[in-house]
C-alpha cells in the first residue's frame, strides 16, 4: 500500500471513493463494522456452546460431533482462498453481505437436517460465508485507513464487539435451545441476515480490493519477497507463535480447569472471563497501546510483547502456586496478552510493505489459523498425556518460556528497550 498526499488530503461525502479516508470517515467505518461483528458473532456465539450437541441430537452417528465441527473449522479458516479472485471482483459490501446470508441461510438450515452428510455440507457452507466475511472486513480496514494508530482503534473495537457477542451468546444458546432447536436456528439466521443488512446498507458503496496479480492463494513473488523481508517473515513467524500459545487457553488450559476443578461455579467463570475482561478493559489496553505507539513502537514490537504475556501466563500455570490462584493469575495475564496481541496482529498485516492487503491477510490465515491448529493439538494430546504423567507443569513450563524467549529476539525487544532508555536518558 501507498500513501500519497493527494490521496489523504482529498475530501469525499461518501467514503467508498476515498482510498485513504479521513478520521470521521473512519469513525463511520468503524460503528458499521462494529454493528455488523456484534450482530454475525451474536449468531455464532449463540450456536457455538450447543453445536455438538445439536449435531449429536440431529443424526444417530457419534463420529457426526467430530467430523462436523472439523469441517466448519476448516471451511472457516481457509474456503475464502477458494473464491480469491472473486473477491477482486466485487464491492466489499456485496461480498460481506453475501458472506452472512450463506452463512445465515445455512445455519438456520441446521435443525431440520437429519443427514450426517447433509449437516456435514451446511457447516463447509457456514464456514466458508464467515470466512468470506472476516477476510473482506479486514482488507476493507486495510485499504481504507492510512493510519496504523487508526487500524488498530477499529481493530480493538471490533474485538470488543465480537467478545461482547461471546459473553451474552451461551445464555442465550441455553434458553433457545432447550426450548426449541429450530428456534436457536432461526434467532442465529435472523442475526446473520441482520449483519448483513447493515454492512451492504452502510458499507462503501462501490469500494473493491485493490487488485494485483497475485495466485492461491499467494502468488510464488510474494512468498519470494516475505521469505527475503524480514518485517514480513518475522510478523508471520510471531503470528504463528502467538496462535500456539493462544489455543493453549481453549485446549490445554480447558482440560485442565475441568480436572482440577470440583466446582462448576469455577469451571465456567475461568473459562468464561476472558470475554468479559475484554469487554471491559480492551478500550484501556488499546489507549496504553496507542501511547506507545505514537512514541515509535513499531506493531511487531507490540505483538512481541503480547506473545511473551501469553509465555508468562504459561509459566504461572507451572509454578507451585495454589490451583486458584495460578489459575485466576493465567486468566488475567493471558487477557491481557490477547487484548495486546490480536488487534495489533491485523494492523502489522494491514502495514505489511505488500501490493495486495488481501494477499497480506490470507498469509495471516495461514499462519494464525496453522498455528492455533497445532497448538491446539499439543494442547489437546500432549498435555493430557503428561498430566496423566504427573507432568502438568513441566508442559507449561517449556512451553511458557520457549514462547517469551522466542518473542523476545523475534520482536526486537530488548533493542526497544534500549532504545526507549537511550532516548530518556539525559545528556553528560
Amino acid at each position: 500500500m501507498t500513501d500519497t498526499k493527494d490521496s489523504s488530503d482529498r475530501r469525499s461525502d461518501d467514503f467508498s471513493n476515498a482510498p485513504i479516508p479521513e478520521r470521521s470517515i473512519g469513525r463511520r467505518l468503524e460503528t458499521v463494522l462494529a454493528i455488523d461483528h456484534l450482530l454475525g458473532s451474536s449468531g455464532f456465539f449463540t450456536l457455538f456452546p450447543v453445536l455438538g450437541v445439536l449435531l449429536a441430537t440431529q443424526t444417530t452417528g457419534v463420529a457426526i460431533v467430530g467430523i462436523g465441527l472439523a469441517c466448519y473449522t476448516a471451511s472457516s479458516g481457509f474456503a475464502s482462498f477458494l473464491v480469491n479472485r472473486w473477491l477482486l471482483t466485487v464491492p466489499f459490501r456485496v461480498g460481506m453481505a453475501a458472506g452472512t446470508a450463506v452463512s445465515g441461510v445455512s445455519f438456520g438450515a441446521l435443525a431440520y437436517v437429519h443427514s450426517g452428510w447433509m449437516l456435514c455440507l451446511l457447516l463447509i457452507c457456514a464456514g466458508f460465508g464467515v470466512s468470506v466475511h472476516y477476510m473482506l472486513s479486514r482488507v476493507l480496514i486495510a485499504d481504507a485507513v492510512s493510519s496504523s494508530i487508526e487500524q488498530h482503534r477499529i481493530f480493538s473495537v471490533l474485538q470488543i464487539a465480537v467478545n461482547a457477542a461471546a459473553t451474552l451468546g451461551p445464555f442465550v444458546a441455553n434458553v433457545l435451545f432447550f426450548r426449541d432447536p429450530r428456534l436457536l436456528t432461526s434467532f442465529i439466521a435472523v442475526c446473520y441476515f441482520a449483519a448483513g443488512t447493515v454492512i451492504f446498507l452502510g458499507g462503501p458503496r462501490e469500494q473493491r480490493v485493490k487488485s494485483s496479480a497475485m495466485g492461491w492463494p499467494v502468488s510464488l513473488r510474494t512468498i519470494k519477497f516475505s521469505v527475503s523481508t524480514p518485517e514480513i517473515w518475522r510478523v508471520l513467524l510471531m503470528t504463528a507463535l502467538g496462535a500456539v500459545a493462544y489455543a493453549q487457553f481453549y485446549s490445554a488450559f480447558s482440560i485442565y480447569v475441568s480436572i482440577d476443578f470440583d466446582s462448576g461455579f469455577a469451571r465456567s467463570a475461568l473459562v468464561g472471563a476472558v470475554p468479559v475482561i475484554i469487554v471491559c478493559a480492551q478500550s484501556s489496553i488499546s489507549r496504553i497501546v496507542t501511547t506507545y505507539m505514537k512514541r515509535g513502537a513499531v506493531p511487531l514490537t507490540i505483538l512481541g510483547w503480547g506473545a511473551a504475556l501469553f509465555g508468562i501466563a504459561m509459566i504461572v500455570l507451572g509454578t507451585g502456586l495454589p490451583h486458584l490462584l495460578r489459575a485466576i493469575s493465567t486468566v488475567l495475564i493471558f487477557a491481557v496478552a490477547e487484548m495486546v496481541f490480536t488487534p495489533m496482529m491485523s494492523t502489522a498485516f494491514a502495514g505489511l510493505p505488500m501490493t495486495s492487503s488481501l494477499e497480506a491477510f490470507n498469509l495471516r490465515q495461514i499462519f494464525w489459523a496453522g498455528g492455533q491448529a497445532l497448538g491446539s493439538l499439543a494442547g489437546g494430546s500432549l498435555f493430557l498425556a503428561l498430566y496423566r504423567q504427573d507432568a502438568g507443569s513441566s508442559y507449561w513450563l517449556v512451553l511458557g518460556i520457549t514462547t517469551t524467549l522466542l518473542a523476545i529476539p523475534l520482536g526486537s525487544l530488548l533493542r526497544h528497550l534500549r532504545s526507549r532508555t537511550a532516548a530518556q536518558s539525559p545528556d553528560p
